[in-house]
């Protein structure tokens, strides 16, 4: 079919004569003029296809001009042709869609009214309407539009088949009805025409609308049906080919080329091969008669020596045969194929190391295997080129698995189990998974490998948790900012493991813990201080800012697992603090973590800097602390140092008659210090004293402590229980 007038000639052969003026019996009493008018069609005249013209210019039709040619109008052949050439679409194919697309059909219509060319090609009309009828876009109606627009969007789907759902060289998942209660079939697409006619029509025969060609059946659907057995009906076989062939007696499929046959082995090389065509079926006797060569590879060979690698409809040139090795192959076991065979695949870039599945494996192909590539910068840390061709996984399936390309301090995720291990010291470690410690990780980067590449990489049981240290036996805690430095590591009794020095630099986190390291589990809302080896838990927020000293504390929180390790006391108080318990009205002042101190009179707390509000705890947490056998006193020691307390500050002072009360160092700690010893204090009953040398000394008059108070300093008020400390000096 190879002009218009071919195509024409097709058409006057395959319809019937046509009835223009409908004088002919409509097989209702009447003429079929008579019938239009009575269903309230147009009259005469009736185009029928061979006669049928339409001016492509302005859309004027036959129906307009009397039921045949005009002036600036071409025929059905003439349009069919001039748009298969326009977009290269056989117009066999074209012909075959007209046939199966148009009312009537219009190859059968005798007498066809213009309604039934504006859809004639089915374009432009989805499934959307009800019931899922054809929706039809009024746009796109009319004869010449509806040829151009099938042909040009059958090319659009060969070059952009990427964007579409079916997919040739792989099984699609195809709806038997555009019901989809109807099911479905997996559908292997072998070439991009099959590709192109499942796109333009997207249902597949059932079963029964198989069996009932050329009927209907329950849930059918029959477009690529029709067209397949119409297609075979006018233009014979649809698998006429003469590069892959096998007789009907044989299952084994041949490539022949230049007079030698290669064997294929298996279906992925068969699908790869798919730009040659289909197979085509011949005599064993014809077989026989052509020279066996190898086992057909992914090796072709042009007539002008190039050797290529092919896949996914491509051939990628080989620059040397040193790389032909990498893949494990020689160049002198490839095929030789004709130049027209070779171009039946697109040009693709040349082969190297880098190969990348359609699935998005990364593969170094090196000395026969195939080496899996964690990432790029496992690539680049290497040096190792990292330019990547995409192709199918299948091609280098005979490849075995190689060491991976991996890098320190990476997560591997196994791409078969989703498991995820840590490479640190070029071992795998298991990961105990935790909120802070997956997200700490998961800044590192790294990606997924097969279970055949991870078997070849050194393992161990050990187990990455929230506690970590480098070679050189610094110590940190993975938190909820990343990892912190443990400064104190002897305080935690839950040995640390060991890693790369790369691996731990990598974690992300900066800084330390504080001196007063404070603990929390991600699953429960409890705060720990870490005292003697032990995870106290404190008793409030308002405690927790106090022993930490600021109200934004840097509290290292942790998995459930690793906190429930450590060894667990009792239950903490801020040092400093008035508690009290329901069964007894003493208040007691907490001191450190394990101890109470009865309160006599609140002027001793208020003289030393203890305020607040008295907290009421349970009796069995009072219980748990030792209650000192002494009073509070507003005298203390810290540290070997005598403090006397003034005014809420603690000034250093010793008294030879006094025995202080021995404070703990963090009970100290919370406490304010001050070294230079006021000038002036006051008693609950208005007495100023001169304090000279720790002697107090009485003022006489408001006159005469102006007189003395001549650089303004503030009277610090003190109780009757720190005026009985000092020693008494004569009245000034």
């Amino acid at each position: 079919m190879g002009s218009a007038a071919a195509v024409q000639r097709f058409i006057e052969q395959h319809t019937p004569a046509c009835d223009t003026w409908g004088t002919g019996p409509s097989g209702h009493g009447n003429t079929k003029a008579q019938y239009a008018a009575q269903r309230g069609w147009h009259g005469p005249p009736y185009v029928c296809l061979q006669n049928y013209h339409e001016n492509p210019n302005n859309g004027e039709t036959s129906f307009d001009r009397g039921g045949g040619a005009f002036p600036g109008g071409i025929n059905a052949g003439q349009i069919i042709w001039d748009a298969a050439q326009r977009y290269q679409i056989n117009p066999q194919v074209l012909l075959v869609t007209l046939r199966k697309e148009s009312a009537g059909p219009l190859f059968a219509d005798s007498w066809p009214l213009r309604s039934q060319y504006k859809y004639a090609m089915g374009y432009g009309c989805p499934d959307s309407g009800p019931g899922y009828s054809a929706n039809c876009d009024n746009e796109k109606a009319g004869f010449y539009k509806q040829v151009n627009k099938a042909a040009w969007q059958l090319r659009k789907y060969r070059n952009e088949i990427q964007n579409y759902n079916y997919q040739p060289g792989r099984v699609n998942r195809i709806l038997y009805n555009p019901n989809p209660a109807c099911g479905y079939r997996d559908v292997y697409i072998e070439n991009y025409a099959t590709a192109s006619l499942y796109i333009y029509t997207p249902y597949v025969p059932n079963d029964a609308a198989l069996a009932a060609y050329p009927g209907t059946a329950h849930c059918g659907a029959y477009g690529n049906r029709n067209f397949f057995y119409m297609f075979r009906e006018w233009f014979g076989s649809t698998h006429v080919n003469s590069t892959l062939l096998r007789s009907h007696d044989n299952a084994t499929v041949y490539l022949v080329s230049d007079n030698v046959k290669y064997p294929v082995p298996n279906y992925d090389i068969l699908a790869a091969l798919s730009p040659l065509g289909g197979v085509g079926f011949v005599s064993q006797a014809y077989l026989d008669k052509i020279p066996t060569g190898q086992v057909a590879n992914r090796l072709m060979r042009s007539p002008d020596g190039t050797v290529y690698f092919y896949d996914s409809g491509i051939r990628l040139a080989f620059t040397t045969c040193a790389m032909v090795a990498q893949y494990g192959m020689d160049c002198g076991n490839s095929m030789l194929l004709t130049e027209a065979q070779v171009n039946k695949f697109y040009h693709g870039p040349r082969m190297g190391h880098g190969y990348k599945t359609t699935s998005g494996k990364r593969f170094y192909i090196q000395n026969g295997t195939r080496r899996e590539v964690l990432d790029d910068k496992s690539l680049a840390l290497q040096q190792y080129d990292q330019g990547y061709n995409v192709l199918g996984e299948s091609a280098i399936q005979y490849l075995p698995y190689g060491t991976p390309i991996v890098r320190e301090a990476a997560v591997v995720r196994n791409r078969d189990t989703g498991h995820q291990k840590l490479i640190s010291n070029g071992t795998l470690h298991n990961i105990r998974h935790s909120e802070y410690v997956d997200q700490t990780l998961q800044s590192l980067g790294g990606g997924v490998l097969q279970q055949e590449s991870i078997n070849k990489l050194p393992q161990t049981s050990q187990t990455v948790d929230d506690y970590v240290k480098n070679p050189a036996g610094e110590t940190f805690l993975i938190t909820n900012q990343g990892k912190k430095k443990v400064t104190k590591p002897q305080d935690i009794p839950v040995s640390p493991l060991s890693l790369s020095d790369e691996t731990v630099r990598s974690l992300p986190g900066t800084g330390a813990l504080d001196d007063v390291v404070t603990l929390k589990s991600s699953d429960n809302g409890t705060v720990y201080v870490m005292e003697s080896r032990q995870k106290r838990p404190i008793v409030a927020m308002e405690d927790v800012f106090a022993i930490t000293k600021t109200e934004r504390p840097a509290i290292a929180w942790l998995s459930g697992e690793t906190i429930r390790k450590i060894p667990s006391g009792n239950v903490v108080f801020a040092p400093g603090k008035m508690v009290k318990a329901p069964s007894n009205g003493t208040v007691y002042v907490s001191d450190g973590y394990d101890t109470l101190i009865p309160l006599s009179h609140f002027d001793q707390a208020a003289d030393l800097g203890v305020n607040g509000a008295i907290r009421q705890v349970d009796d069995r947490v009072v219980e748990k602390y030792k209650v000192s056998n002494r009073v509070l006193s507003p005298y203390v020691s810290c540290e070997g140092r005598s403090y006397l307390g003034m005014g809420g500050t603690l000034y250093e002072l010793h008294l030879p008659s006094q025995n202080p009360y021995p404070l703990q160092s963090k009970t100290c700690a919370m406490l304010t210090k001050e070294a230079k010893l006021p000038q002036f204090v006051g008693d609950p009953g208005g007495t100023i004293y001169h304090l000279k040398n720790g002697t107090l000394h009485p003022i006489r008059s408001w006159q005469k402590f102006v007189e003395l108070n001549k650089e303004k300093l503030p009277i610090v008020k003190i109780s009757y229980i720190t005026v009985s400390l000092l020693a008494k000096g004569e009245l000034i």
